[in-house]
């Protein structure tokens, strides 16, 4: 689970979304409320389909966008069910709340992968010769 979360609020341009997904390099957003509750996700596809319609990415807001009442899951969901969810509802991401609902994570196809590949590979680059690189450790998921 990534606990470090950029969320956008209802208000929140496409344009400004757009700007965080290729800042954050990630492909979706949480858009919470005034109360920190999710209301909705906005990814990449959905900005992508506001392109395609001609709308102004810099007047459409994340509430006209987003997909509402998205999946969300509980701290401690079993990885195993996030997956079904993630496979079943063809997403990338699922907001992860407290009791109350307040938006408290996110975990990510790549949280999960990152969480159970461990490959080693081979960095070859000019000036660095051969170095063994395994990707950053990402806060555990509950098995």
């Amino acid at each position: 689970m990534t606990t470090n979360v950029v969320a956008a609020r209802q208000s929140t341009t496409a344009r400004e979304i757009g700007a965080r997904l290729l800042m954050g390099d990630f492909n979706g957003l949480p858009v919470i409320d005034s109360n920190a509750k999710v209301i909705g996700i906005v990814t990449a596809v959905d900005i992508l389909r506001a392109i395609r319609q001609g709308k102004n990415l810099g007047s459409v807001r994340a509430i006209d966008i987003m997909t509402r009442n998205p999946v969300v899951v509980k701290q401690d969901t079993e990885v195993s069910e996030i997956i079904d969810i993630i496979l079943q509802k063809a997403i990338i991401l699922v907001p992860v709340v407290d009791d109350e609902h307040k938006l408290i994570g996110l975990v990510s196809r790549l949280d999960i992968l990152q969480q159970n590949l461990n490959e080693k590979f081979v960095t070859i680059g000019k000036g660095s010769g051969l170095s063994e690189a395994n990707s950053p450790a990402k806060p555990s998921l509950k098995r």
